[in-house]
């Protein structure tokens, strides 16, 4: 329905960039307003007060793809940025990192868990078979009161067919394969392309006023200088994961692993997929 409304690369762009642009500046008058922070209190759970892991009741099942190593060592510049002034953040560890292209069930317990991993085998390696690489541009620090993540903008390609793809084609894709299965149910309906980076577990050590003027200064350089070179291919350098269990902080257990493109391309199921997307 999404790609429908908007029927061009362009148009498709302008709607995630309008997205999060306003959400932007709604979330920074809510924190200028109300000059506080909401400390995740499972997280703080887990990483201050020695909670076990099943502290965390929420099983998820979802289909992330991997940031490439400049995306990472972009964030890790963003998170340094961020620390300076708020030294009691919580930032997720590289290895932690991911995008979900698809979240199929959240918040659930482990029974439910299982039976929607079952109900899925069937079809996990087309899910997690390469598709015609969408990319992501531009990234911007995207906030809230309660967490920070960095947000990209769909670039749009061309197929052999002559019809445009992109990364919400790629996440509508997924989307089709699953319901055909098991109904999706996903906390995200909104045009957003995202990587968590920082949440809190803490209030502000900082008036609120520095916190945002940080913030501002970290989408500028982000806008002038530090992201105008990014370029992610999702799949590059590692392939797909259907992510389980307590994923909430990039954790969890990887059901299947996908190829890279990288891998891919000297597999003989390469051509297979070109053929379908060509």
């Amino acid at each position: 329905m999404f790609i429908e409304s908007y029927p061009t690369p362009a148009l498709l762009a302008e709607a995630y960039e309008r997205h999060r642009r306003t959400r932007n500046a709604d979330k920074r008058k809510v924190l200028l307003i109300s000059r506080t922070v909401t400390p995740d209190p499972i997280l703080k759970g887990l990483v201050l007060d020695n909670k076990p892991p099943e502290f965390d009741p929420r099983n998820c099942v979802t289909l992330w793809c991997r940031p490439t190593h400049q995306v990472i060592q972009l964030i890790q510049n963003v998170q340094d940025m961020l620390l300076s002034v708020e030294p009691e953040l919580w930032v997720m560890p590289p290895g932690n990192l991911h995008l979900t292209a698809l979240e199929i069930l959240h918040s659930a317990d482990e029974e439910h868990m299982a039976n929607y991993v079952t109900s899925l085998k069937p079809v996990l390696k087309k899910l997690l078979a390469p598709h015609p690489a969408p990319v992501l541009v531009r990234p911007i620090l995207s906030f809230d009161q309660s967490a920070l993540a960095l947000s990209f903008l769909p670039v749009s390609s061309y197929r052999a067919d002559g019809e445009w793809y992109s990364y919400h084609h790629y996440r509508k894709d997924l989307y089709d394969i699953v319901q055909s299965h098991v109904p999706v149910d996903s906390r995200y309906q909104v045009p957003s392309a995202h990587v968590t980076i920082a949440r809190f577990v803490k209030g502000l050590s900082i008036p609120v006023e520095k916190w945002v003027a940080k913030l501002d200064e970290i989408n500028t350089w982000l806008d002038n200088e530090g992201g105008r070179d990014i370029k992610w291919t999702i799949g590059d350098e590692r392939g797909a994961e259907c992510r389980c269990g307590r994923i909430w902080y990039g954790g969890g257990i990887s059901e299947e692993t996908g190829l890279s493109l990288q891998e891919a391309s000297h597999s003989d199921s390469f051509d297979m997929i070109s053929r379908k997307y060509n």
